[in-house]
């Protein structure tokens, strides 16, 4: 799930998405899913998330999936999880596609393929996404999906590091004082 919006209830906002705004749909699926000026109530805040995922919108598309992933507010089902998040994927969502990228990587709602794996973190460290950068720097490191390169994982934490995420800034002092990542 993304991060907490600041965007708050109100009927203006209900008003937008119930006309079909897709981005109000989003933020009104928000509010009911974190209770946001309304009360707290994840089923409609799934629905509202259906309805923007339905009309094209990535984020809610990312949010849908994490929902059906981790059964919030609606029953989990990871292939349908898959589904959504590839949709979101497919729109350059980096969120999304190292999401893709681990439903591959474990088998979840998919065959197992680290290579798949591999080559949807690709797609979102090209973005300069730092959870992908640090993602492909534990394949490299792992000879994970391919084939083991202690400098490219480096590389890659590095990159990550320098974009101020702690756990490849965390792994890097482990690897560069010797006690191993």
């Amino acid at each position: 799930m993304g991060q907490v919006p600041a965007v708050t209830y109100s009927k203006e906002l209900e008003s937008r998405a119930l006309a079909g705004d897709a981005e109000a749909q989003f933020q009104l699926g928000n509010c009911y899913f974190f209770g946001l000026g309304v009360a707290k109530k994840q089923i409609d805040g799934v629905a509202w998330y259906r309805k923007a995922a339905e009309a094209g919108h990535a984020e809610a598309q990312f949010n849908l999936g994490g929902c059906l992933y981790q059964g919030y507010g609606i029953e989990p089902n990871l292939f349908e999880a898959l589904r959504w998040w590839r949709k979101s994927a497919g729109q350059n969502f980096s969120a999304a596609q190292i999401s893709v990228g681990d439903c591959f990587l474990y088998g979840r709602g998919t065959e197992k393929n680290e290579a798949e794996a591999v080559r949807w973190y690709q797609k979102a460290a090209e973005q300069e996404y730092p959870a992908a950068l640090h993602r492909l720097g534990n394949c490299y490191l792992q000879g994970t999906g391919v084939d083991r390169n202690i400098v490219e994982a480096m590389r890659y934490y590095r990159k990550a590091a320098d974009l101020k995420y702690q756990p490849s800034i965390e792994v890097l002092h482990k690897l560069e004082d010797g006690s191993g990542a």
